[in-house]
């Protein structure tokens, strides 16, 4: 097929754009660095008839061991800025335009460098931007101003954040893309922000599973009573294997790739835990992370 702008690639490897580092071909990726390339391309897809699919960070994803057909969008080097909006450095706070594409941790690192508080909370979060708003990742929706969307026919609109409902885990988003965010933090002094970072971050290597390629939790906590990683933990599910998948010895909530992981291990592998877990417990955990190319199916 003769289509094939410059931002898009044909067959790439979607294991190289995920941190589990697994994953079969995207029929076509798209790369795009500016909202008229992105909307360009999605304009193309519509008119093609093409499935769309999001790939942010690619840190909480599984994508298929078989591809993904059709268009795989991932944001580009245009969206990975920060701008400050407010000059005034002795206002308390401090308002902030962000790409979608910026990477949580550099967003704690200016965090740091400038003062900017409340960042802490997601200091270690792996990812871009986008998911973490997409996701409400620490509760981050509690520092967004406004969101930037980009519609399947790329029209481009900005939602004020009371609109967006966030909750545990979720964001109520418009279908499209998130391209860019407005947040809003309150000023402390440098070293303040760099120790409360410090801090979380130093628990958090300390705790979580950061050594082997996983796709974070891979669970969301049920309500009350027990974490998920507990729940896997009374199990007796700690390095329980189904090929080079494992549930990591560190953390009960988090799968880990061992070097050869397919993505069907990986789903067999949960499967094998929400059984357990369900039988033992009588809960059936629900997955965080997010499956492209596959479904879910429920365990039997």
């Amino acid at each position: 097929m003769p289509w094939q702008p410059s931002c898009v690639q044909r067959n790439a490897p979607l294991a190289d754009h995920t941190s589990f580092r697994i994953g079969g071909p995207a029929e076509w990726f798209a790369e795009p660095s500016t909202l008229e390339e992105l909307a360009s391309v999605l304009r193309d897809a519509e008119r093609l008839g093409w499935p769309v699919s999001i790939l942010g960070g690619g840190t909480n994803t599984l994508a298929s061991d078989r591809g993904v057909r059709g268009l795989v969008v991932h944001l580009g080097r245009g969206f990975r800025t920060a701008e400050v909006l407010d000059p005034d450095v002795d206002a308390p706070e401090v308002r902030v335009r962000c790409g979608a594409g910026l990477l949580t941790q550099r967003l704690v690192s200016l965090g740091a460098r400038h003062g900017w508080g409340e960042l802490d909370t997601v200091a270690g979060v792996p990812g871009q931007l986008g998911g973490a708003i997409a996701m409400n990742a620490q509760d981050i929706g509690r520092l967004v101003e406004a969101v930037t969307i980009v519609s399947a026919r790329g029209d481009v609109t900005e939602l004020p954040a009371p609109s967006l409902r966030f909750g545990y885990r979720s964001t109520r988003l418009p279908r499209g893309i998130v391209t860019g965010a407005v947040l809003r933090f309150p000023r402390v002094s440098p070293a303040e922000a760099t120790e409360r970072i410090r801090r979380v971050l130093q628990y958090r290597n300390s705790t979580q599973e950061v050594r082997l390629p996983s796709a974070g939790c891979a669970f969301i906590n049920p309500p009350g009573g027990l974490g998920a990683g507990r729940l896997i933990d009374l199990a007796g599910l700690k390095g329980a294997r189904i090929g080079d998948a494992q549930v990591s010895a560190r953390h009960g909530n988090f799968i880990v790739n061992l070097g050869q992981a397919s993505c069907d291990h990986v789903l067999a592998l949960m499967e094998h835990v929400q059984r357990r877990v369900a039988g033992q417990f009588g809960i059936v955990l629900q997955p965080e992370v997010r499956l492209l190319g596959e479904a879910w199916s429920a365990p039997s």
